[in-house]
């Protein structure tokens, strides 16, 4: 039989997110955690917008094709993204976190908008093409809709899928876009729409449609304060989590309020990951909370916990693969890289102080060094040393890292493996689905079980040279291989090669965003908060102080 061959399509490569699957667990944990809100929906008007933009639809005579939908979302969001900008530009305060932060387009219409003057017009069938042009406001054929809202809109029962198109529901969906038409001009909205012309004064007379009006549209801001806080409640334990989540926001703000610090201490992830992680202020002295808003910080210390393992590993792995580029050995397999790894250069001089030391000796020398949890702002506590690893890296360009950065991780480790508490689960009080650790190995419960077992009697250096292997080129060439198989997507940062490893590229180390960024936004655009145009210092409204109550019931 005479052989045959054929072209096969090569996979499209991408960069690829978490390349060695460690911060899986961190993502799935503050999803749990707060519910709803994603990194990608920043804005809370967009949950009552969008039904409301579909309803309308609805109610315009004649059926409707998918063409006509997507042409109607294009220019409806696209001059939803220019009334806030608009507003912006012509009010007091110029804020841009109460107008047009977040709105999609944003980055391409501000300027737009920004330079018509004040008699001038624009054509949103210029900015809403689907083709490929540089005026194009957005790629996705429904904008952010279906780039971000969809799904957190339809786990709030609001819209649904249908086909390639969207659909708001009945039951939920046309409530809140009654509450959202009632303090909007319809009429106007979709006159702009239809008519495509955009002037200066079409957008002012529209300027009831900026984010910055929603606290002053009763039963819209009503709706959506029920939609957040479950307020009914009827969401169960997801609006539960989320309800208890951004209390814990809003009790860490009046706390440093209480305490004169709110125009000092800015509430950024830095300050929120080692409050929650350690049940302490900056200043060391305990964040006191009723046990329902204390468990709920539990879980978030968790996911700290999980997020400073996650940046260890992706910082051992950055040292690895830019070892393996600029020296270039010839390895076979994974041992043989171990091997080498164990004897390279920058594993050398960072353990050159500590030579045979086993990693017995070096978890009992760092746990007496250990200092207090609540002691975060100190040099030496891993919430510190992960924030300082992360910083230098950022050095990479003008000076060599490696020695520094291998000594940082390894110490990060060592101090999340001697503050362990072996009595208590691992992951308590979160639950992961059954089997959901074996897809991702790199993890706490995996921390545990090497720290007491395959570790204790290993050289400092060789444990470094295990991990960078089994937790870093092994985990990573499996992460690539099952997105290879399930996406047909090319992640792989190396490849092995007839002269041994190939790196392609280097994967940044990074934190997870634990969904912090939006929280805040949307309780400022809820008017729950307050804060500073240019400062993420943060302070309660009376509005806040109500909800703030709420939820430590």
């Amino acid at each position: 039989m005479p052989d045959r061959t054929a072209w096969v399509k090569t996979s499209s490569h991408a960069k690829g997110l978490d390349p060695l699957g460690v911060q899986a667990p961190c993502i799935h944990l503050y999803g749990q955690l707060l519910p709803g809100i994603t990194n990608v929906t920043d804005r809370a008007r967009y949950y009552s917008f969008y039904p409301w933009l579909l309803w309308t639809l609805d109610q315009l005579p004649g059926t409707k094709t998918s063409e006509e939908l997507v042409t109607w979302v294009r220019r409806a969001d696209c001059l939803f993204t220019m009334i806030g900008i608009r507003h912006r530009l012509v009010s007091d305060d110029h804020d841009v976190r109460k107008h047009d932060a977040a709105l999609i387009g944003r980055q391409r219409l501000g300027p737009v908008v920004a330079a018509l003057r004040p008699d001038g017009h624009l054509r949103l069938t210029d900015y809403t093409v689907q083709e490929d042009d540089p005026r194009r406001y957005f790629k996705n054929p429904l904008g952010g809709l279906k780039q971000y809202y969809l799904g957190p809109l339809a786990d709030f029962g609001l819209l649904r899928a249908v086909g390639r198109g969207v659909a708001y529901t009945h039951e939920r969906g046309a409530i809140m876009a009654a509450a959202f038409d009632a303090t909007v001009d319809r009429r106007l909205f979709v006159e702009t729409v239809q008519g495509e012309e955009v002037s200066t004064e079409r957008l002012d007379a529209l300027a009831r449609f900026c984010p910055c009006h929603l606290p002053s549209a009763a039963q819209e801001h009503d709706a959506l304060l029920a939609l957040f806080f479950d307020t009914s409640p009827s969401a169960g334990d997801t609006g539960c989590q989320r309800r208890r989540s951004l209390g814990l926001v809003l009790d860490l703000a009046k706390a440093f309020q209480q305490r004169g610090a709110a125009a000092e201490i800015p509430l950024d992830h830095h300050t929120f990951r080692g409050c929650v992680y350690t049940g302490t202020f900056p200043d060391g002295t305990p964040w006191e909370l009723p046990a329902a808003l204390d468990t709920v910080r539990a879980g978030w210390a968790v996911y700290q916990r999980n997020e400073m393992l996650s940046v260890a590993i992706q910082c051992l792995f950055w040292v690895a693969l830019r070892c393996l580029r600029e020296e270039d050995p010839t390895l076979a397999t994974t041992e043989d890289f171990v091997r080498w790894f164990t004897t390279c250069p920058s594993v050398a001089q960072m353990v050159a102080d500590v030579p045979g030391e086993d990693i017995a000796t070096a978890l009992g020398r760092v746990r007496e060094a250990l200092p207090p949890l609540g002691a975060w702002a100190s040099d030496v506590h891993e919430v510190a040393l992960t924030r300082r690893a992360l910083n230098t890296y950022q050095e990479w360009r003008v000076r060599d890292i490696r020695v520094d950065l291998l000594a940082l991780a390894s110490r990060i480790l060592l101090s999340v493996m001697a503050r362990d508490d072996a009595q208590h689960p691992v992951y308590a009080p979160m639950a992961l689905p059954p089997d959901y650790l074996t897809l991702y190995p790199v993890n706490l419960a995996s921390l545990r079980a090497h720290a007491c077992t395959v570790w204790p009697q290993m050289r400092y250096a060789a444990w470094l040279g295990w991990l960078a292997g089994y937790w870093g080129i092994e985990a990573h060439l499996r992460v690539a291989l099952r997105k290879l198989r399930a996406q047909s997507q090319d992640t792989f940062h190396l490849v092995p090669a007839a002269t041994g490893w190939q790196v392609l590229e280097l994967p940044e180390p990074t934190y997870t965003t634990p969904r912090l960024s939006q929280a805040v936004q949307i309780l400022q655009d809820l008017g729950a908060i307050e804060r500073r145009p240019t400062s993420d210092t943060v302070r309660l409204t009376g509005l806040g102080d109500t909800l703030w109550g709420v939820t430590r019931a």
